[in-house]
């Protein structure tokens, strides 16, 4: 299983490391200089200790570490974010969601590729319930696992957050999850999300026939001093890539639907398309 420790590599400790690595420092060097032990450093490289805010700031400086970087490192650092989210222990599934999380906190850059649904992040409330409630679970679950889908999607108005890059298989617009109503209401949605400076959706159309990707839905995480992550999901949750040759080929599968899809002008007259075609039904 993907642990809260395995989580923290894509958290504070991580990214100070790659940082020291890229300055060619070793550990001895760093607290030498910082007047500290090689095993203070590493304790804060592998999250066995928080750093402080005056810590960030003395690696950073060190480090070469300015801008955007800089204020990210420190806000991590003053504990207004967690590392990692906590969701109540009674969902089986809080593990799987709780990375996830970290990894969408974390990145710079989020390609999401849907293939029969809309992507999560993308989702309404009605159209999240109606996928939820396909399995089998208490209704209070349900509806708590609801509001967090939505309460994910304040991730596109987060200063400094990442760049959201969706591409959806036309078919999974047409799909008409939870009836006409709900379908129009999940077209619009993305109408406007579309209009969001951080989001970019595209749309492969039904013509693009047989292509890599049609067999599953996946997502890829990209950070700015860590090597990239990918979830792909399944019934019971999902797995995490994290191998280089995994990931990179992932990648590759990007670049294939990028240009297989709609650019965004034509992706967004497609997607009123359909929703016109809804209300005319």
């Amino acid at each position: 299983m993907f642990h809260e420790r395995r989580v923290f590599h894509v958290g504070l400790g991580a990214e100070l490391k790659r940082l020291r690595e890229l300055n060619r420092l070793s550990t001895r060097t760093v607290a030498t200089k910082l007047g500290t032990s090689p095993a203070w450093v590493s304790r804060t490289e592998t999250g066995a200790r928080r750093p402080s805010v005056d810590d960030v700031k003395a690696l950073c400086a060190m480090y070469g570490a300015t801008g955007e970087l800089r204020e990210r490192l420190v806000h991590k650092a003053r504990g207004i974010h967690g590392d990692v989210v906590h969701l109540p222990p009674s969902d089986e599934f809080a593990d799987q969601l709780t990375n996830v999380m970290v990894l969408e906190s974390e990145a710079t850059e989020i390609t999401d590729f849907g293939v029969s649904l809309v992507p999560g992040l993308l989702q309404t409330a009605s159209y999240a319930r109606q996928m939820i409630s396909t399995l089998d679970r208490p209704e209070s679950e349900v509806e708590r696992r609801v509001s967090t889908r939505i309460g994910r999607q304040a991730l596109f108005t987060r200063p400094n957050g990442p760049e959201a890059n969706f591409i959806i298989d036309e078919m999974a617009l047409r799909r008409r999850i939870g009836g006409v109503e709900v379908m129009r209401a999940q077209l619009q949605h993305l109408i406007g999300c579309a209009d969001l400076p951080s989001v970019g959706i595209r749309v492969i159309p039904v013509d693009a026939g047989a292509y890599t990707g049609l067999e599953g839905p996946f997502a890829v995480y990209e950070f700015a001093t860590l090597d990239p992550y990918v979830y792909l999901e399944n019934r019971k949750g999902g797995i995490f890539l994290t191998r280089k040759e995994e990931t990179c080929e992932y990648l590759d599968v990007c670049k294939e639907l990028r240009g297989l899809a709609l650019n965004g002008s034509g992706s967004l007259k497609l997607i009123k398309s359909i929703a016109k075609g809804l209300r005319n039904g």
